[in-house]
């Protein structure tokens, strides 16, 4: 088997609701895989719970959670004890284009668990049952902003980092035990997220690519042996040939902009 069934029979996805997640959920359940299917809303997860086991004849398991409370990952661990999981997708994450320092503590703390804590939680839970099976698969979605700081996005890029780190090191401890792990860092992927976080699509220096064309190339890289995968091969030469400091710099002005743009977007009328 060389689709994702050959890790069945149950894959968790996280974050599924939409985006990167909901493009691995279509899919798993594509591949034959039922699925368990976690993120806040319950409406837009059973809508597609349902849509995934009429077209595949799988089936699926709706948790509502939200991963950034100190119990999500336990309680979602606690949920899937009954079901033989072969696939974690630990994709769920937020952030907030702006000021690290003009941002609240309790706030930064939230977005420390979901983007960091959870992933810790997650990987080491269901490490532990795939290698007790033997075989099995982790996709840790991180970000491209991982591999170096971020100025006005310096706790998410300092979250993922960790998760970074995190999954290219499991991707060596766990492979004697046959669990492959890949890290997967979107950077210019086609999501709901690009305009929360205020982002001018028109300044982008490159074409977004679609969703399932990033989890397609990641489960490409997972499935031959890759620890860590950026989708799209334009933004990897890009990534590779500018320098870390143009890098830097770049960014920072986008993301700037973008706070700028989000600011303006909450202003109430006697603010703007």
């Amino acid at each position: 088997m060389n689709g994702l069934s050959a890790y069945g029979p149950w894959a968790v996805i996280t974050g599924a609701s939409s985006g990167i997640g909901r493009a691995f959920a279509e899919r798993c359940a594509a591949d034959g895989l039922n699925v368990v299917l976690a993120a806040r809303s319950t409406d837009r997860l059973q809508e597609l719970g349902r849509e995934l086991a009429n077209a595949h004849r799988i089936e699926h398991r709706v948790f509502a959670v939200d991963l950034s409370h100190e119990d999500g990952a336990t309680n979602l661990v606690a949920a899937c004890e009954d079901l033989n999981v072969g696939l974690l997708i630990s994709n769920a994450g937020n952030g907030r284009p702006g000021q690290y320092l003009d941002q609240d503590v309790p706030d930064l703390h939230r977005r420390l668990t979901l983007n960091t804590t959870t992933h810790l939680e997650l990987a080491h839970a269901f490490g532990h049952r795939l290698v007790r099976r033997g075989h099995g698969a982790i996709v840790l979605v991180s970000a491209l902003g991982a591999i170096h700081g971020l100025p006005n996005m310096a706790h998410e890029s300092a979250a993922k980092a960790y998760v970074l780190n995190l999954g290219e090191a499991l991707h060596h401890e766990l492979r004697p035990a046959g669990v492959h792990v890949t890290v997967m860092l979107p950077g210019n992927v086609d999501t709901p997220i690009i305009d929360k976080f205020g982002v001018d699509r028109a300044t982008l220096p490159i074409r977004p690519i679609t969703a399932p064309t990033a989890v397609r190339q990641t489960i490409r890289a997972l499935r031959s042996g890759r620890a860590t995968v950026v989708p799209d091969r334009r933004l990897r030469a890009l990534t590779r040939l500018t320098p870390r400091r143009i890098s830097i710099r770049m960014n920072s002005r986008m993301l700037a902009k973008a706070a700028a743009n989000l600011a303006a977007r909450t202003a109430t009328p006697e603010q703007a």
